[in-house]
């Protein structure tokens, strides 16, 4: 029998972008329904951890802030394992990131609206729920002359504080005018076009890193109960394993129901919470499909191995693994050219650094590598190429969709390759459009145990093309004149130009963005890789919805966090919507 102290309407497995949206926007809305939201992780509300300059870093300095998932060796990676970084904790990866937001190109929503059959999708519908979302902070006079921030597309009262870095630097200026005659500029990336280059968008607030628990669940209504340090283990189901009624869980060690404020500590080793409506896992591209899989709902060749009791045969669960592979370039500048050191591989300054902004939020930190410049760009050679002339027509259709880029280069990202005294630029080149698929799997049916990850970065003969030519343009991006005049030498990139030098570079180099998606896909119901409807349902169950990245049926040609906010925006549109 239910025990009603651990029964609510709506059960929320994950707290990253998505159910952070999702639990929030229930509870205001719903406000006669008892909503619980479940994360594995703490907190994650240590000051220290907050700073936008120290942003590169925190996946590695904040303890438990991290789930430390490696990837299995990727054959053509020179068979490395690949660091698969993933945010634990209230906020999720908006603790852990770079804090870039990009909604994408109009032509990935455009498609995942037609892969759907569902309009909620189309850009214009999406650019009304980025608004509610977000409110901007108005820029800094001195990007007025490379930016132009129109209402019609950003918020101004939403929960996420969105904007530009809230500092001007005057060599960030000259190397934008630099680039500027010769490739275009775009005044704002997020207007449905990105192509060109721009100033970065990014989500944060003097001086803060925006993350998703602290935007969304500062100020919980009554309704609402938050559960931090529990470990969901498996979806029960009823007696005829046709509805989800509830979770299991381990490792329970507090629940909250204010995130900055511990109210009760219990201990339990395992309880069940039952969802007396619905169970929704927001657990991300990577936990939940394994915990589907580990629930019974799955490819029932892959239960099997496990000895895992059958409860919906879905071949696509955990299938379609998509993500971003990036590789740096970095040239030595010379001396006198450039006033961005790198200091931030001296332990000692690096340590003081966060001293002084923990303590009056200046010093190196309060501007370190704050604007970047971001480009998305497309490459005539790139569609000349015999890999692109070997794809599907309606692939290279999608390819060559009017907004949708080939490339992403950011500036001004830190690196490992350089060590101070010399100053460096930091370029990142990222490969869009990826063709190989990858999955994720269980090594067993103990919970315990992490999935088995394998992206198959590479693995795709038009991704290895993608690869070269991306880094061949990178490399040209960095010829530019102007640019040139400043580099004292190569700090980082390939031996030369040729096709097989840019390959090996990328295969010893190359690392994940950590924009896994696509692993519990949303698509049309009868389509044999359709996980879950367009109202986020799984298929062929009852009570039981996903509402994260895995459920993206593309991967979006941007950096994946803003989509996730809209994921969870949707889900909560529509459940509010059977409601009224």
């Amino acid at each position: 029998m239910e025990d009603p102290s651990t029964s609510y309407d709506y059960v929320i497995v994950g707290a990253g972008p998505s159910g952070c949206v999702l639990a929030a926007r229930l509870a205001c809305s719903l406000k006669d329904l008892q909503i619980l939201l479940i994360e594995a992780g703490d907190v994650n509300d240590d000051p220290e951890h907050q700073s936008y300059g120290d942003r590169h870093w925190t996946f590695a300095t904040a303890p438990g802030y991290d789930w430390g998932y490696k990837t299995v060796p990727q054959e053509h990676l020179q068979g490395r394992e690949i660091a698969y970084t993933r945010g634990k904790g209230l906020g999720g990866s908006t603790a852990i990131n770079f804090c870039v937001f990009t909604r994408g190109p109009k032509a990935d929503y455009e498609q995942w609206a037609r892969d759907v059959g569902d309009d909620t999708w189309t850009w214009n519908q999406t650019v009304e729920r980025m608004k509610e979302l977000e409110t901007f902070g108005r820029p800094e006079d001195g990007y007025k002359a490379f930016v132009d921030i129109s209402d019609s597309l950003h918020g101004s009262n939403g929960p996420l504080h969105i904007g530009l870095p809230n500092v001007w630097d005057d060599e960030f200026g000259k190397y934008l005018n630099t680039l500027g005659a010769k490739y275009p500029l775009n005044p704002d990336h997020n207007s449905g076009d990105p192509l060109g280059m721009a100033v970065c968008q990014v989500s944060a607030h003097d001086g803060c890193r925006t993350t998703a628990s602290q935007a969304l669940l500062s100020d919980p209504p009554a309704n609402l109960s938050i559960m931090t340090k529990c470990v969901v283990e498996k979806i029960l189901f009823d007696g005829n394993g046709h509805k989800a009624i509830g979770v299991e869980t381990s490792q329970g060690k507090s629940w909250t129901s204010h995130p900055l404020l511990l109210l009760e500590l219990v201990d339990t080793k395992s309880l069940s919470v039952y969802a007396r409506k619905e169970v929704i896992l927001s657990a991300g591209a990577l936990d939940s499909p394994k915990l589907l899989l580990l629930s019974g709902v799955g490819p029932r060749t892959e239960l099997e191995k496990h000895a895992i009791p059958t409860v919906q045969d879905i071949p696509g669960i955990g299938k379609n693994l998509q993500d971003h592979l990036w590789v740096e370039i970095v040239t030595v500048q010379k001396a006198d050219r450039h006033h961005r050191t790198s200091y931030i591989n001296n332990p000692t300054a690096l340590e003081e650094a966060r001293t002084e902004w923990m303590k009056n939020k200046s010093g190196p930190l309060a501007d370190y590598f704050l604007p970047q410049m971001i480009a998305y760009l497309k490459s005539e050679s790139l569609v000349h190429s015999k890999e692109f002339q070997d794809l599907d027509e309606e692939t290279q259709s999608m390819y060559l969709a009017e907004t949708r880029p080939h490339y992403e280069l950011i500036s001004h990202i830190p690196t490992f390759s350089v060590r101070a005294p010399e100053k460096y630029l930091g370029t990142a080149v990222a490969l869009m459009s990826r063709q190989a698929s990858g999955e994720v799997t269980l090594q067993s049916s103990l919970p315990s145990d992490p999935a088995k990850i394998d992206p198959r970065f590479l693995d795709h003969p038009f991704d290895r093309r993608v690869a070269i030519d991306s880094v061949r343009k990178g490399l040209e991006f960095l010829d530019t004149p102007g640019l040139m005049e400043d580099r004292e030498k190569m700090g980082s990139g390939p031996a030369d130009r040729t096709d097989e030098e840019i390959l090996k570079y990328v295969q010893a180099t190359g690392i994940s963005m950590w924009h896994m998606c696509g692993t519990v896909k949303m698509g049309k119901l009868g389509k044999p890789d359709t996980c879950v409807d367009q109202d986020f349902r799984v298929v062929g169950l009852q009570g039981l919805r996903v509402a994260d990245m895995s459920v993206a049926p593309l991967l979006p040609n941007a950096h994946t966090q803003a989509v996730a906010y809209l994921v969870g925006a949707v889900a909560a549109d529509k459940i509010i919507a059977e409601h009224s």
